[in-house]
């Protein structure tokens, strides 16, 4: 009677839509979302997963201990039954991940960053792609949205050769996070993120999970992907390419190249993005070109006799010269 009895309340507190109580006790899905001061994003995040065509889901929110307005959002949202709050400190955004991993319960696990978002038939799509028993990892596209007023852009996935992810710097593998799923039991083979990597973690992880699994591609836009300016990637974007570079080093011997080709090919590369980023800001921040500008000396030191360089060098050498 007892058990009857709390399955009838949990009918009750079903007023939400697309929920089946009966799923509820074993969600298809397990979203997993890490959360820190992100209060400004944190309510599309909730929402866009709330307004799923298919309700079979949990949604496992991992908060740190937000001083924000997190804690008054997170209170609203929790009376769903699907989301399930953790409030605890943990020790980076992997660790909380792993806590999420830990916690899961569904068929399917996705990780969606608290200023992320899916649209609302995104998890359908997935129901359906992974009803295919060959289906262990699925990967998509994402519709980035920038915070500088641009249009916002579909960012196509690309992913053929895992040895692609050694060379990391070519730009062939295009992995976007919040679009990548994979069965419960992909999780139990491969482990835990790293949690001594806080840039990076995703990539190392898949690395290892193409070891074992074929990733399938799904066509089709599956997340919603903000460039605020307040994010990781976007305001410490080159520890992720140190990041990548700690972790993928070490198998440069997997290559058929020599080490001191793939060398000069990876500095060149670099080079060449940093001098990029440099003149994308010498107009507001001469400090930071200039930081971009030796970062890009240091892998390339004679990068500043290429025609490509003369107009940087020229605004960050003359500039005063010529404003006075």
């Amino acid at each position: 009677m007892l058990v009857i009895g709390k399955l009838l309340l949990l009918v009750e507190t079903m007023s939400i839509k697309n929920v089946d109580p009966f799923k509820m006790l074993t969600p298809f899905f397990s979203i997993i979302t890490p959360s820190y001061n992100q209060g400004k994003y944190l309510s599309g995040c909730l929402d866009s997963i709330r307004r799923q065509t298919n309700g079979s889901y949990e949604h496992i929110v991992i908060d740190n201990c937000s001083t924000d307005e997190t804690k008054n959002i997170l209170v609203n949202y929790a009376q769903d039954p699907r989301v399930r709050l953790l409030v605890e400190s943990d020790h980076g955004q992997s660790n909380a991940v792993n806590k999420g991993f830990r916690m899961a319960r569904g068929e399917v696990i996705c990780w969606l960053n608290s200023d992320d978002a899916y649209f609302p038939e995104t998890l359908e799509k997935l129901y359906h792609a992974f009803k295919n028993p060959a289906s262990q990892v699925i990967f998509g596209d994402v519709l980035q949205v920038s915070y500088n007023g641009e249009p916002p852009l579909r960012a196509a996935a690309q992913f053929k050769d895992r040895r692609d992810f050694i060379r990391w710097w070519s730009g062939r593998i295009r992995l976007h996070q919040p679009a990548v799923f994979f069965r419960s039991s992909v999780r139990e083979r491969i482990g835990f993120l790293k949690e001594d990597l806080h840039y990076a973690m995703d990539y190392e992880y898949w690395w290892h999970m193409s070891e074992f699994y074929h990733f399938h591609y799904l066509g089709e836009e599956l997340a919603i992907q903000h460039r605020q300016p307040d994010s990781k990637t976007i305001q410490a974007w080159y520890l992720v390419l140190e990041e990548r570079e700690k972790i993928f080093s070490p198998f440069y011997p997997l290559l058929e190249e020599k080490k001191s080709v793939l060398d000069h090919e990876r500095s060149d590369s670099l080079a060449h993005h940093f001098l990029i980023q440099a003149y994308a800001v010498v107009q507001k921040d001469r400090h930071q070109a200039w930081f971009y500008f030796s970062k890009a000396l240091r892998y390339a030191p004679l990068i500043f006799l290429k025609p490509s360089a003369f107009g940087l060098i020229r605004q960050l050498f003359f500039y005063d010269r010529d404003s006075s």
